[in-house]
């Protein structure tokens, strides 16, 4: 199967209210024989306020941005078409799953198109971030990673690109992704049984396949920047169908008679005797041959995880107990969630899928000229849908909305940017705040091209301002 290796340069770290303004994206066969390559970028959208850092990172001036003749929908159309003819694929970056991912749904989310494209139609996706993390873990000689003030090892791109005198234009989409390609090739050399459970890792149905077959493996986590690897055995799935898994670092007759009310708060406490495994966030499975790499389980001994392991698996009203925890606990914080009100841009995950009806327009949408589009934006069942299409029609061809419509989204997106509250999506005032900030570090350190870059940021924040000020 072909990789696509992909990254997305992006306004904020917000995949719900920040928006992308530069991809990279090349197309490989499984030997990393690049077969194409695409990279573009697109201006701004109207109603999105950059965060001045972000911009820093990413290079991207306030003159690259207004020079750019290609908008956000018709990027994000390309990118559509393009993932749509290299399918099927593994899609892979680095610290996608968490990022570009999440950027690429939301955006395609409230574009109206298929959030889900890069798992669908034979499509897979990968993580190189965890399967670098586990190659390092496994097999140290790997490569050489550097570590913090805290001890812990630093896995950042650059840094990792520096240390392995991998070339690498930092912060720039395509500079990224080669630099990726080439990390991921050393990691295939070295650590190809690591590189070959990241692999497997692509796909949910394999990774329940492998937990199912291996009555003890390793399973990796990472928090607070430190990495830890763990010898476990299935217990149930939650409502998510996450597989739960027993720490086999404790012995499960101590938890056997336990009333679910004693396990609920035992489950509290560290260190803990669940784990789970998100099974599509791409997650690094060993099996039980790799437990002589873990001293706290090599040192438990194979025999004893086994005998652990099966005690387990033969006693089901203990999994049961697991199981009715979880979905106890899915449905309090479901009726937390329904007293909250969520705007359309948060609601992919709570929304629900849109019906056949909906998906039809959608693509009726996308195929019609703007006069047509404003008419089937009215035919959306769903009022998401609805407003998702005509904030499209308002970046694209405002002139085709009536003028009640055209001003009451100018309201919505001003009331928004405009707001001194301390919102999700970023602010003006927000973005003034940060831009002072910045410009007192950079006038600390007489970084005179930085200042230069941040006069021209204020500039275009002002101009953005009066526009917005202006409504009634």
């Amino acid at each position: 199967m072909n990789f696509v290796f992909y990254d997305l340069e992006t306004t904020g770290r917000n995949s719900t209210w920040d928006q992308i303004i530069q991809v990279g994206a090349i197309l490989v066969d499984e030997q990393f024989n690049e077969i194409e390559r695409f990279e573009e970028r697109c201006r701004l959208r109207p109603g999105v306020v950059p965060e001045p850092g972000a911009l820093i990172v990413n290079n991207t001036s306030i003159e690259m941005l207004n020079s750019v003749n290609l908008s956000h929908y018709d990027l994000i159309k390309k990118i559509k078409h393009l993932f749509k003819r290299w399918s099927p694929a593994v899609f892979i970056g680095y610290n996608t799953i968490n990022f570009d991912e999440e950027f690429l749904r939301k955006t395609f989310f409230k574009l109206l198109f298929e959030p889900y494209i890069t798992q669908l139609n034979g499509n897979k996706r990968a993580d190189i971030l965890g399967i670098t993390r586990s190659s390092k873990f496994y097999y140290p000689d790997t490569l050489r990673v550097g570590l913090n003030e805290k001890g812990n090892q630093v896995f950042k791109l650059d840094n990792l690109t520096y240390l392995n005198n991998i070339n690498h234009n930092a912060h720039d989409a395509m500079g990224d992704v080669e630099a990726t390609i080439e990390l991921a090739k050393n990691i295939h050399k070295k650590s190809n049984s690591v590189w070959k459970a990241g692999l497997n890792g692509s796909n949910k149905i394999d990774i329940d396949n492998f937990i199912l077959k291996n009555k003890v493996f390793c399973m990796d986590e990472y928090f607070f920047g430190k990495y830890s690897s763990h010898a476990v055995t299935y217990v149930c799935k939650n409502y998510f169908n996450y597989p739960q898994c027993f720490d086999l670092m404790h012995d499960p007759i101590d938890f056997f008679d336990l009333s679910i009310k004693e396990l609920k708060i035992k489950m509290k406490h560290r260190p803990k005797f669940i784990r789970e495994i998100k099974n599509n966030k791409n997650p690094i499975l060993m099996d039980h041959s790799y437990i002589n790499k873990i001293s706290l389980y090599n040192e438990i001994g194979i025999e004893t995880l086994n005998q652990r392991a099966d005690l387990i698996r033969n006693n089901p009203d203990f999994c049961n107990k697991i199981k009715t925890i979880f979905f106890e606990e899915y449905e309090e914080r479901e009726i937390s969630k329904s007293q909250l009100d969520l705007l359309a841009e948060d609601s992919l995950y709570f929304g629900g899928f849109p019906n056949n009806y909906d998906k039809n327009k959608m693509l009726d949408f996308h195929n019609a000229d703007w006069k047509e589009k404003y008419d089937i934006s009215n035919q959306f069942r769903d009022q998401r849908f609805k407003y998702f299409a005509q904030r499209v029609i308002y970046e694209e061809a405002p002139f085709i909305l009536p003028q009640n419509e055209y001003e009451n989204i100018h309201k919505i997106i001003a009331k928004q940017v405009l707001s001194y509250d301390n919102e999700k999506w970023n602010t003006l005032p927000k973005a003034y705040h940060q831009l002072d900030s910045l410009r007192n570090e950079y006038e600390e350190k007489d970084d005179k091209t930085r200042l230069t870059f941040l006069e021209d940021l204020d500039g275009f924040l002002q101009e953005f301002e009066k526009k917005f000020n202006n409504t009634n």
